[in-house]
């Protein structure tokens, strides 16, 4: 009979992974937040592009040759435009604008490309400038061509900008916030 003398060596079986495959839900979460966020941005952009189609809707407008009043409820830029012909500009028209104390105000052509298009789908398209320095009632009178419209109003790009920007800041910040908690759960793997 034999007997060891060397004592037995017990194997221990490694240490259980305490790291392990991320839930799925990183993915889902990164895929919600990345499509909810893209939806309401498209939703703020294309509204606040409608609403401010709707309000030159409202604007005063007049038939060339015409006059016109126009409120101004806010003193600042105001902006002629010009629906119909395209070719047409504030070379083609005389514009004189008086307002609210009777005084005459000046009329300079618009610097840069205005364009905008009406619930109607008729371009408009700025053509000249001036500045309201007090609320009330300007008087408009425009002759010249006899065909198209002449439309006052603040610029559009006032009216649209600031709720598609908005718009779009906010799908493409939920694109990256999506991509980041994907990019997460890629990285826990």
């Amino acid at each position: 009979m034999r007997t060891d003398t060397q004592p037995k060596l017990a194997t221990l079986a490694p240490p259980p992974r305490t790291r392990g495959r991320p839930s799925r839900s990183w993915f889902r979460s990164g895929i919600g937040v990345a499509l909810v966020g893209l939806v309401a941005g498209l939703f703020l952009g294309i509204t606040s592009y409608q609403d401010s189609q709707q309000e030159i809707d409202s604007f005063a407008r007049i038939s060339v040759p015409g006059t016109v009043t126009a409120q101004v409820d806010e003193p600042g830029q105001q902006v002629v435009y010009y629906e119909g012909n395209q070719s047409v500009g504030i070379d083609d028209l005389t514009v004189g604008i008086v307002d609210p104390t009777g005084a005459t105000v000046a009329v300079a052509p618009y610097e840069g490309e205005l364009i905008y298009e009406t619930t109607d789908l008729i371009l408009g398209r700025a053509i000249a400038s001036f500045e309201a320095t007090q609320i009330g009632a300007y008087e408009i009178e425009v002759t010249g061509i006899d065909a198209g419209q002449i439309t006052v109003g603040v610029s559009f790009s006032r009216l649209a900008l600031p709720g598609v920007v908005a718009g779009l800041a906010v799908a493409g910040l939920s694109l990256m916030a999506g991509f980041a908690l994907w990019l997460v759960s890629i990285l826990r793997r």
